[in-house]
């Protein structure tokens, strides 16, 4: 009598378990990417914070490298949608900004806040008309916004491009950027704020 040979395939529990340990994988692997990524959320808001605490600092103690010139900065997003505090000037006079080759940060696109990470910001802010070929603008208008992601603001004014610009008098006063920052995974969960009040006092929450 010959003994039959088993099948060569897969048996059903066999394809049960193969199947429950991709599911485990893929489900741990989700969980790791979402930590990951609100780490980076959490982190741009850190780096915020201590950004702001250096631009008051020198804007309270220090003279500006550029005569008749303030400390400013600005958070932008790029052309892919990245993130970054950006080091720079503003004249009173003729309320200009100039960022063109104004920060040694990221190849003079200033210090990365991640791209995976949406800034959202909540205040008032200066409508500026900014060049992104030169780097450079001109303030016009005050505007109020609310839960107006950063990297569109001025875009219904015909000025994309420019985003939030903050800075500080000589006394410790914000004169731009007053308001709250927030700080999102790119599934719409918040993870952090940075909050920047009128009297310069700040928060990263």
């Amino acid at each position: 009598m010959t003994k039959q040979k088993r099948s060569q395939g897969y048996t059903l529990v066999e394809m049960i378990v193969v199947i429950a340990i991709i599911a485990v994988v893929a489900g741990l692997s989700l969980i790791s990417i979402t930590l990951i990524h609100s780490a980076k959320a959490k982190n741009a808001s850190t780096t915020v914070d201590s950004e702001v605490s250096t631009l008051i600092t020198k804007s309270k103690n220090m003279s500006s490298d550029r005569a008749g010139w303030q400390y400013a900065a600005r958070i932008y997003a790029d052309e892919k949608g990245a993130y970054y505090f950006q080091k720079g000037y503003y004249n009173p006079k003729t309320k200009s900004y100039d960022f063109k080759d104004t920060d040694t940060e990221g190849e003079g696109k200033g210090t990365s806040l991640s791209s995976y990470v949406v800034i959202k910001y909540t205040g008032s802010c200066p409508n500026v008309a900014f060049d992104n070929a030169t780097m450079k603008g001109t303030e016009d208008i005050t505007l109020t916004v609310s839960d107006h992601e950063i990297k569109n603001l001025c875009t219904a004014l015909g000025n994309p491009g420019g985003g939030l610009f903050i800075r500080f008098a000589k006394d410790g006063s914000c004169e731009s950027g007053v308001g709250d920052i927030r700080f999102y995974k790119r599934n719409g969960n918040i993870v952090a704020h940075e909050y920047i009040r009128a009297n310069g006092s700040h928060q990263s929450k």
